[in-house]
This record gives structure tokens, C-alpha cells and sequence, in this order.
């Protein structure tokens, strides 16, 4: 039996898509991955699920509110403007890759917008 702090082999199902992704993820931490899996799997959440939640919903909701208030001024190219600076830092940053679904924002856009559907 192994002593206290005493590191062992154990085994983790990924696929390689997976595997890559939390690589990347480990090198961006400066961990190894086997480093990088246990200090996820075990550290605190910041804060609640539910408050993360409810932060998101209403992060959204103040952006379609403003969506529609520059577009309804005439200001539609502002919107978009803004909406390509912030992809574009997103982008450089790395941070789309850390997403599990590529298309949610395309997703949201769609049903953020009421007139998307008419």
C-alpha cells in the first residue's frame, strides 16, 4: 500500500480529441496532464453553478437589450464592430478552443435575436 502523498499510475478514458484538448489546456497551466487532471477534478468551484448561471442569463439578456438598442438607432455596424473585436481577443486568447460546442454562440445568435426566426 502506498504512503501518504505517494503519487501511482492510474488510467483515464479520453478520446484523442479529448486527450489533445486537455494537453493544451495543461501546457497553458504549465502542468503535465496528469498534474493538470487531478488539480481540476479537485479544486472548489468559484462560485455556485446557479450563480453562474443566473450571471450568464443575465449577461445575455443586457446584450440583446443593447443589440437592439444600437440596431434600433441605426447603429447595427457598431454592434458588429464590437462583436468582431471581442471574437477577435477571444480568438487570440484561445479561449474558443476551451468551449464544448463551437456552434453555442452561433446558436445563441439566432435565438437571441427575435427577428432571426421570421
Amino acid at each position: 500500500m502506498s504512503g501518504d502523498g505517494e503519487r501511482r499510475q492510474r488510467a483515464v478514458m479520453a478520446t484523442d480529441e479529448e486527450w489533445e484538448r486537455i494537453g493544451r489546456a495543461a501546457a497553458s497551466a504549465g502542468m503535465d496532464r496528469s498534474r493538470f487532471v487531478v488539480h481540476r477534478a479537485l479544486m472548489a468551484e468559484p462560485l455556485p453553478a446557479e450563480v453562474l448561471r443566473r450571471a450568464v442569463r443575465e449577461m445575455l439578456v443586457q446584450s440583446a437589450l443593447e443589440e437592439r438598442r444600437l440596431r434600433e438607432a441605426g447603429l447595427g455596424g457598431t454592434w458588429e464592430d464590437a462583436c468582431d473585436a471581442v471574437d477577435e481577443w477571444i480568438g487570440r486568447e484561445g479561449m474558443l478552443e476551451r468551449l464544448t460546442d463551437a456552434g453555442a454562440a452561433n446558436r445563441w445568435k439566432a435565438v437571441g435575436d427575435p427577428e432571426a426566426g421570421s
